[in-house]
């Protein structure tokens, strides 16, 4: 008698059977309490974002596309229909650079994952328990699809943007959450995700930041709440776009891809306990060497007057992303550290002042700022500046555990804090203390049109 093969269970029918149990998976306290943070930090992100030229664009497309509204674009009191609304709410995530990221997936999954899992738990009238397991479920497909890729899709390697390819499916299963998909609903669903998969890094050319926070968050978090609207109403898709027998997903987009990124402890590792937080609102590569100059400034009382030269240290690559090619302020490191140093911090304001980076205060700065390599040894993810003021040099060096990241957290009141900075000007004070109060009892809320509602502006 022959002996009976095991039988090999694909990477996505591994992930389908996890996904449809995500919704009644009970998740351990630490990844509720990560959850329900990275989901306020969203929020904030969309919320302040509406009111800058990202979010406006958002709202002013989904308003001209008529249809039935199903969905707050929140920061505003506009509704618009599911996959608009989505759109509206991810060009807003991202439109100030102040929402969450990872480092090893190389994305920003709120952006994509959060305004998708609202605008389906608003219509669904979803409970807020019903919300987070979303959420958390979308942040894991973010972060295992992007590894998953694998090292090819890079920025320095590749055209094509992991930040686009994480989040969409990412945006994808936390709307499959929400309307209640099986297994193989979620089977179907990763082919319709496959096929909209697209992003190329030619957001880095764009002088403003509309069309970065299209394929950063607009972008995946509309496509994903499209992909998933087809299969709930009845759109079907045979085949296993990842089996690993055959071509598949990840041959098609990488000539290096990690499928055993997809099923890794999956259930037992969450990779959103990995995910950073920013203190800041700018490119999180700058974020270690505008640490390292706050910190020269305090100690030294620098004043730009003062100053002769400053020489960033840092990983050659990180100059080809936040570097003088980039026109965004919030992504350009020789702005950002010029106005630190002129007005003693980066405030949001100053991080998102595109006329300012012409001003000849901040380019007189920016001409004594030398963008250089790093000493030996030197981590690529830290940053020593040095700052030649008043006939000495002074030095700092800021590993790559800069406050934000994971290692490094803020706490749970630095990230209200953040919050409260970012929605208050935009909802008022009261409507922005109502919302964190409900984001923070999430668990016990029947209905997040209650939340939905809080995240307008006071009238």
């Amino acid at each position: 008698m022959s002996t009976p093969q095991p039988t090999i269970v694909s990477p996505g029918d591994r992930i389908a059977r996890f996904a449809a149990q995500a919704a009644n998976a009970e998740l351990s306290d630490a990844v509720l309490t990560k959850t329900r943070d990275h989901l306020l930090d969203s929020l904030a992100a969309i919320v302040s974002g509406a009111a800058l030229e990202a979010g406006i664009a958002g709202r002013r497309y989904a308003e001209t596309v008529g249809g039935t509204p199903a969905a707050s674009i929140l920061g505003t009191t506009a509704t618009a229909p599911l996959v608009e609304a989505a759109l509206a709410n991810g060009m807003s995530a991202h439109a100030d650079e102040s929402d969450d990221s990872h480092e090893t997936s190389q994305t920003h999954p709120g952006c994509g994952v959060v305004p998708a899992a609202m605008v389906v738990a608003e219509r669904e009238g979803a409970s807020g328990r019903r919300l987070l397991s979303a959420v958390a479920l979308g942040y894991e497909m973010t972060i295992r699809i992007a590894e998953a890729i694998g090292a090819g899709m890079t920025f320095k390697q590749s055209s094509l943007s992991s930040h686009a390819y994480g989040p969409l499916f990412g945006a994808g299963y936390a709307a499959g959450s929400l309307l209640g998909f099986d297994a193989a609903g979620f089977r179907a669903l990763l082919n319709y995700l496959a096929q909209e998969a697209s992003g190329l890094t030619t957001w880095r050319l764009d002088e403003r930041h509309t069309l970065k926070s299209y394929v950063f968050g607009g972008m995946p978090a509309s496509n994903g709440v499209k992909a998933a609207a087809l299969v709930a109403s009845g759109f079907t898709g045979g085949g296993d776009v990842l089996d690993l027998s055959n071509r598949n997903m990840l041959d098609a987009i990488s000539p290096q891809p990690n499928p055993q990124a997809l099923t890794d402890g999956l259930g037992e590792r969450y990779r959103l306990l990995e995910t950073d937080i920013k203190l800041y609102p700018v490119g999180f590569p700058i974020a270690s060497p505008l640490a390292a100059l706050e910190r020269l400034i305090g100690e030294q009382r620098l004043d730009a007057g003062d100053v002769t030269e400053i020489r960033v240290r840092y990983h050659e690559d990180w100059y080809k992303v936040v570097g003088d090619e980039t026109r965004l302020p919030d992504v350009n490191l020789r702005y950002c550290l010029a106005v630190t140093l002129l007005d003693g911090r980066l405030s949001f304001a100053a991080a998102h002042d595109a006329e300012r980076m012409g001003s000849a205060d901040v380019q007189a700065v920016g001409r004594r700022i030398r963008l250089v390599g790093p000493p030996p040894g030197q981590d690529r993810f830290a940053a020593t500046v040095e700052v030649d003021a008043r006939g000495t040099t002074a030095r700092a060096t800021q590993d790559r555990n800069v406050r934000g990241r994971y290692e490094n957290p803020m706490t749970g009141d630095e990230i209200r804090d953040k919050a409260r900075e970012l929605m208050a000007p935009v909802l008022g004070a009261q409507q922005t203390k109502r919302a964190i109060a409900l984001v923070d009892t999430l668990e016990s809320l029947p209905d997040v049109r209650a939340l939905s509602a809080a995240l307008r502006p006071a009238r």
